[in-house]
């Protein structure tokens, strides 16, 4: 013999399957929290409230015991703001850095650990309560919130204060004329020369620079010296790059960095659109970031490019653009650029890069 609940299946808050799924674990809304205070007040019944609001009596009935005291009646805010600290003390309570393992995670933290370097160290040494990076993170932000001095420890700030900050640069060329998606089929399939794309390598802080620039179909590349990363300097060094190769010269893409911020004008000077990539992107122009990586070999990072003597610049590109490439076919960049064959184990004008060179 099947025994079963008529008030839950057929009684007067008999719910449609789907209509129980809709509403199972549904927390009560304050409008439904002031209609059960208006209700109480006129002597209703928590039966009679529970029909009106199609809610089960045990809800009523529960609502009524957690958020009435002795001297105080129901009222809605109130038991609103009861209801939410609970669910607060509640994470308060599941959380599972709190006792011994939130002092030792702090004590490491002021220490200078990072939390990925606690998060390991923990999982080798297989103690209980282990914890993810993340975790520590989002503990270091609550203590923040509260006005604790726990992210100073971290070597950025604090996580939410370093990965979530937006770039002031990056939000004036988001809305830039000119994005990426705007640009030209050919420049994107690389089958026409003249599109190119731009950046810089940075030397000693403060420093000098070089200002790369690469066409995408021949990966034909161009290095300007500039004294300082600033926009009138990139600009003036962008023109004096592309001045033989202006009658081809078709498209410029480049990141946000602060030194390209200048489009209009060398827009307006060049006759040319600059196409912008989306910000922390760099796989959106990779044929320039591989030029970099290859000019790295010769000048390293923090180096002080001002103390390179004078011919650097032209000795990489001669040494870049006489370089067989794999994705050319191996035909050098020179050659797919100018449409001239070059015969490479015989030629002397090689000599003129790095690789020969003592000098650098």
């Amino acid at each position: 013999m099947e025994v079963r609940n008529e008030s839950a299946t057929n009684g007067p808050y008999a719910l449609s399957n789907h209509e129980e799924g809709a509403m199972s674990h549904q927390q009560l809304t304050l409008d439904e929290r002031y209609q059960i205070q208006a209700s109480k007040r006129l002597g209703m019944s928590n039966a009679a409230i529970a029909r009106q609001l199609h809610r089960h009596p045990s809800t009523i009935g529960r609502e009524l015991r957690r958020n009435v005291t002795l001297d105080i009646p129901y009222g809605a805010r109130k038991a609103a703001r009861m209801a939410h600290q609970r669910r607060i003390d509640k994470g308060e309570r599941s959380r599972k850095i709190q006792g011994k393992v939130q002092t030792q995670i702090e004590k490491l933290l002021r220490q200078g650990w990072s939390p990925e370097q606690i998060s390991g160290r923990f999982r080798r040494e297989r103690r209980r309560g282990r914890v993810c990076h993340e975790t520590i993170y989002q503990h270091v932000i609550r203590d923040s919130r509260r006005g604790g001095q726990l992210r100073y420890a971290l070597r950025f700030g604090g996580y939410q204060q370093h990965r979530f900050k937006k770039s002031k640069v990056g939000e004036r060329t988001r809305m830039r004329r000119h994005r990426l998606e705007h640009r030209p089929t050919a420049a994107n399939n690389r089958t026409e020369l003249g599109h190119w794309e731009r950046d810089c390598v940075l030397g000693r802080r403060g420093g000098a620079a070089l200002l790369t620039m690469i066409d995408r179909k021949s990966r034909y590349t161009r290095v300007q010296r500039i004294r300082a990363v600033t926009t009138k300097e990139a600009e003036a060094a962008t023109i004096k790059a592309l001045a033989p190769y202006r009658d081809i010269t078709k498209t410029i893409t480049n990141d946000n960095g602060v030194e390209f911020q200048m489009d209009q004008s060398l827009e307006n000077k060049l006759g040319i659109p600059v196409y912008y990539c989306d910000p922390s992107s760099p796989w959106q122009r990779g044929s320039i970031e591989n030029a970099n990586g290859l000019i790295r070999q010769y000048v390293p990072k923090h180096t002080p490019i001002e103390l390179f003597p004078k011919g650097l610049e032209t000795a990489l590109e001669e040494t870049l653009n006489h370089r067989p490439r794999k994705v050319l076919g191996y035909r050098t960049p020179h050659e797919v650029f100018f449409k001239n064959r070059v015969r490479m184990l015989s030629n002397q004008r090689l000599q003129i890069g790095l690789e020969f060179s003592g000098s650098t």
